[in-house]
């Protein structure tokens, strides 16, 4: 008996950046800010595994509001709960700045940045302490 599998190949083209991108990724701090805001702060220091989701995520917000030509201010690398709680609350404001302003994206950056943005989140998903 012989068996035949046939395999099809379709090519695809990069989709070039677009504010949904940046869009994409301000829907993750919203998402994340979300479930910030039902715990305690002191949950998120940036040595825990939710604090580093929510360092990486506030980082990759600016980011990506620089990649739309705004100014994406200075990202934080350490800090207590409270401090990194507001950075990520300033990233977000950045970001939704730039996005409401419409500037033409950075084609290279938004598309790896949304990457980066969902690996966070889903870091965050992973490492945040339930509620309580």
């Amino acid at each position: 008996m012989t068996m035949t599998l046939t395999l099809t190949r379709q090519e695809t083209a990069p989709q070039a950046a677009t504010v949904n991108d940046a869009e994409a990724v301000l829907r993750h701090v919203d998402r994340t800010l979300g479930a910030v805001a039902q715990l305690e702060p002191d949950l998120f220091h940036s040595h825990t595994g939710a604090g580093e989701a929510v360092v990486a995520l506030a980082g990759t917000a600016r980011a990506a509001a620089a990649a739309l030509g705004h100014d994406a201010g200075t990202a934080l690398a350490t800090g207590a709960g409270v401090v990194v709680v507001r950075d990520l609350v300033s990233a977000r404001a950045r970001l939704q700045l730039a996005v409401s302003r419409g500037a033409a994206p950075d084609a290279g950056a938004l598309p790896a940045l949304r990457h980066r943005a969902d690996l966070a989140f889903g870091r965050f998903l992973v490492s945040a302490p339930a509620q309580a």
